[in-house]
């Protein structure tokens, strides 16, 4: 039952943690790439319609993803404490969860199917949308099981299983998109579709080596997984009274920068791909500092459970150094080589490039200050979540989400007739202030004195 060792608290015991992560974030970057590259080569209807329709299947799900992932709060806290049997009873809990939440999620698919009609992109476009999100839809629940399966190994800090198993996952998902999109080895021609079913069978086989892992293992045998299996009332209410509003602020955070995007597009085309440019270099951006973000939650909610709150400030404070040089790398990049960074994704000799560019250049600016106030709110945000201040998280999201950005949005776009830098600068006021409420509540302190699993 042990894992390799770090001193506490250290630089080095975050990294490692962490870096995992980093890589299986990454490599979905690398899946949805693949998927979109895919599809571009078959169809611009079907790539016009993966698009909206897996944000849209992955709106749905945040919410149960995010409270299947709390999971691993639980299971650091037991583990540093050296319960093994409530890491057990907590993993059931999540499972159990993440079934019921899978029913949930699969219900609510006419719902999104309406909404895609709302939107109404054309019949075609349309069409393919939702032939796209239903089926990931419908089989999204083994997504929302993974991370419930994922925390087993997360909370215990053996995150490079987590990370193993994705790269399995995704390598399966991109072969299948290959065959299966255009009718290869023996598979019909099934194009958005079988994209849709490639990646539904990619999380599936993720989900059969995690329960392999879990269930027929030696690691199983030591926790007696079989033999705790079962519904245990107090760690489950548990679950839900910090999970809900964990996956509930993340549900809102997802929504709403979903509908921004929508929003934008109604300013005009070449603002819509200027804003589409910046969009596309946020994997660069962000997949580092979520990875990290993953990586504080479960240590400061180790900390937490071993009542060291001093430890936990101490974690805090390294994930600034790597979080801060990080951002501050890429900011100081997108600022000062502006002109590199646009020209991988406009080509000079493309259609309107010139005007596009002129565009570009000012969001760059403005999202060289942006990767710094986001680096702020994930670093303290996932700081205070994992020591169990949930609530917080979600009606700051739900205040500065639904009371700032998507009215202010609204009125810049509909009611000003305003241009996309202005819109941009009204997301990085929106992010600077999430970034000060996170930060403000972290220093206030009042996450010490949470107890995510009670007595």
């Amino acid at each position: 039952m042990s894992v390799k060792t770090y001193p506490q608290a250290s630089l080095s015991e975050l990294w490692f943690l962490s870096y995992p992560l980093i890589v299986t974030m990454a490599s979905q970057v690398v899946m949805q790439f693949a998927d979109r590259m895919f599809l571009a080569w078959y169809s611009h209807d079907a790539l016009a319609a993966c698009v909206p329709g897996g944000a849209l299947a992955m709106t749905f799900g945040s919410l149960f993803m995010g409270l299947a992932t709390y999971t691993s709060v639980f299971i650091s806290q037991y583990y540093a404490r050296r319960k093994f049997a409530s890491v057990t009873v907590s993993l059931w809990q999540g499972i159990l969860l993440a079934v019921l939440s899978s029913l949930l999620l699969a219900s609510l698919t006419p719902v999104g199917n309406w909404v895609i009609r709302l939107f109404n992109h054309g019949p075609q476009v349309t069409a393919l949308e939702i032939q796209y999100f239903t089926i990931l839809n419908l089989l999204g629940g083994f997504a929302v099981i993974n991370n419930a399966l994922a925390s087993f190994f997360s909370g215990r800090g053996k995150t490079k299983v987590p990370m193993y198993t994705a790269l399995f996952g995704n390598l399966v998902n991109i072969v299948l998109d290959y065959v299966m999109i255009f009718g290869k080895l023996g598979f019909p021609e099934m194009g958005i579709v079988g994209a849709a079913w490639a990646t539904v069978l990619g999380t599936a086989s993720m989900t059969v080596v995690f329960g392999t892992l879990i269930f027929a293992s030696k690691t199983g045998k030591a926790f007696k997984v079989s033999r705790l299996a079962g519904f245990y009332k107090p760690v489950f209410a548990r679950l839900l009274r910090f999970g809900v509003p964990n996956g509930f602020g993340f549900l809102m955070d997802i929504m709403s920068f979903t509908l921004f995007t929508f929003m934008i597009g109604n300013i005009d085309t070449i603002s819509l791909q200027a804003s589409n440019v910046v969009m596309s270099m946020q994997p660069v951006v962000f997949t580092v500092i979520l990875g990290l973000g993953v990586g504080i939650q479960i240590l400061v909610s180790k900390y937490q459970g071993l009542k060291r709150s001093d430890l936990a400030v101490k974690v805090v404070k390294n994930a600034c150094k790597i979080g801060y040089a990080y951002a501050g790398a890429v900011g100081f990049s997108f600022f000062f080589f502006a002109p590199f960074f646009v020209g991988l994704f406009i080509p000079a000799s493309s259609a309107d490039a010139a005007e596009i560019a002129a565009k570009t250049y000012p969001l760059m600016k403005l999202v060289s200050i942006f990767v710094l106030f986001d680096a702020t709110y994930l670093i303290f945000g996932e700081a205070i979540r994992g020591a169990g201040d949930t609530k917080y998280y979600m009606y700051v999201m739900l205040f500065c989400a639904w009371v700032l950005l998507i009215p202010g949005t609204w009125f810049i776009v509909y009611k000003m007739h305003g241009s996309v830098v202005q819109v941009w600068s009204w997301l990085t006021f929106y992010a600077a202030l999430t970034a000060v409420f996170m930060l403000w509540r972290f220093l206030a302190g009042k996450w010490k004195k949470i107890s995510v699993t009670g007595n």
